[in-house]
């Protein structure tokens, strides 16, 4: 299959956002000593500092930012290449779009400003002056910006000239959603794409000849993208769509309402084709290197916080042990990865014997099909309502990952009884990788959502798991547990 993308975009909008960190570096020092502004600034500074003998303020810290400029270079590059990753700035064609790429690069300049500022709080004895460093960080934004704008045009021109970095693109559906995004792509051209077969699908449900068709389409026309675009596509039908393009290892984005969770999740990337929302969804990495090293990572990092969080973890087992009956743990067997059953550790935040009770509150249950949750359980003692409240919990789980059966960021693992109440055979897919302490849905809403949702986000966590993205839900989690967002 022909295929004249560039595969990684990403390095050059690195190296793209590096030059504009050096570009506003060295425009910073110029501004500050080198421009009147500048003099003027340092006349009052020695001034108030009463320097006499021991030389100009302005001279010294322009010599002490030309010795350092390597280390503070690379160091606020590294900050702003964190921040930018997790607001998706390097995963996909949308974000070097003016509009979007200026708001989260603003975003994150002022983020990274807020840290250095936190940095020279906490090191009283470290000088530096704030103006330095807001300066540069907005000079910064309009560097990334422009830099990143001039690479837009020289992608253009490439795609033009040599015709690179083209997606060949087979679009099916049916209805007008699918012939807008043809005309729409053929007019334009959006980030590369080019429709190079269109589909049409009939009414009813998609069938096996016409997923055998698409697959020969995209062989036949060398596609290196699949766009689905139709309204009344269900979730079932994506899934299957989804294998199809996994065997042909080409991406496919998905027009639908049934993945409105997903494009609400505004801090999830989406693809955007004149405000037209697209949900991407990546060929699933089969890297067993990449895998080996997450499995050393995870361990390292849970054998890590387990011994950090032990202290506290004996302070939980104490304070459930003396308000209430019955064991510390609460040992549950919950379905995991390829629906295997494992058994998994929480602390015990119900009176003794709930199981058996649970018949008589089936009638209060708020999360509808699939899933079992009361906003006020009353199995639930005090303490455990605190615990819950906060997700503490769940820092059980810890052995869970330790031992190998579960990973911090992954689908939630689920009781047996739920497992067997899964009223669609495409839920199944939320096991096609290993459980987590957190999910997308639990930094999406958690409790409040409901199960058919869940999946969605399960199924999209799946098809796009990066290490970027594992970072961020942790990030998040921290935040919702913090503020108890969504958790009963």
């Amino acid at each position: 299959m022909r295929d004249n993308r560039i595969r990684h975009l990403w390095l050059f909008l690195l190296a793209s956002d590096f030059f504009a960190v050096v570009a506003a570096y060295y425009t910073t020092m110029f501004v500050r000593f080198h421009s009147l502004w500048g003099e003027r600034f340092f006349t009052i500074l020695n001034r108030s500092l009463r320097v006499r003998e021991t030389g100009d303020v302005g001279t010294v810290l322009e010599m002490f930012y030309y010795a350092r400029a390597p280390r503070i270079i690379l160091f606020l590059s590294l900050t702003l290449f964190v921040i930018y990753a997790l607001r998706n700035l390097y995963s996909g064609r949308r974000f070097i779009r003016r509009q979007p790429l200026a708001w989260n690069v603003v975003v994150s300049n002022v983020t990274a400003l807020a840290l250095f500022y936190t940095y020279f709080y906490l090191r009283r004895n470290v000088f530096h002056p704030r103006s330095f460093f807001a300066t540069l960080l907005f000079l910064n934004c309009f560097f990334c910006v422009g830099f990143r704008v001039w690479m837009v045009s020289l992608l253009s021109w490439a795609r033009e000239r040599w015709g690179i970095d083209r997606w060949r693109t087979v679009v099916a559906g049916q209805g007008r959603e699918a012939d807008f995004i043809c005309g729409l792509i053929e007019t334009v051209h959006p980030h590369g794409l080019e429709v190079v077969h269109r589909m049409h699908r009939q009414e009813g449900e998609l069938t096996e000849p016409f997923l055998r068709n698409l697959e020969n389409a995209a062989h036949e026309h060398d596609a290196n993208m699949i766009i689905c675009a139709e309204q009344n596509l269900n979730v079932a039908h994506v899934i299957l769509v989804l294998e199809m393009a996994e065997k042909l290892g080409i991406p496919v984005k998905i027009l639908t309402s049934e993945l409105e969770v997903v494009v609400d999740q505004g801090h999830m990337p989406s693809d955007h084709i004149y405000g037209v929302p697209l949900v991407h969804f990546d060929v699933p990495p089969i890297d067993w290197e990449r895998r080996k090293i997450s499995r050393i990572l995870t361990l390292l990092f849970g054998v890590l916080t387990l011994g950090a969080l032990a202290p506290l973890m004996g302070l939980i087992a104490l304070a459930v042990r003396l308000t209430s009956k019955g064991p510390v743990l609460f040992v549950q067997e919950r379905i995991g990865v390829n629906r295997e059953p494992f058994r998994m550790y929480k602390f015990r935040t119900m009176h003794e014997r709930a199981d058996e009770l649970q018949a008589q509150v089936e009638e209060f249950n708020e999360s509808g099909e699939g899933l079992f949750k009361i906003r006020k359980d009353p199995r639930v003692t005090l303490v455990g309502r605190f615990l819950r409240r906060f997700s503490l919990d769940e820092l059980p789980q810890l052995v869970n990952v330790v031992l190998g059966r579960m990973v911090f960021v992954g689908p939630r693992p689920l009781p047996r009884r739920d497992f067997e109440n899964y009223y669609e055979d495409w839920h199944y897919s939320r096991h096609g990788g290993m459980p987590g302490l957190t999910c997308l849905w639990q930094v999406s809403g958690r409790s409040d959502l409901d199960f058919h949702n869940m999946c969605i986000l399960d199924v999209y966590y799946l098809r796009n798991q990066s290490w970027v993205l594992d970072i961020k839900i942790l990030l998040r989690t921290v935040w919702v547990v913090l503020f108890a967002k969504g958790a009963y």
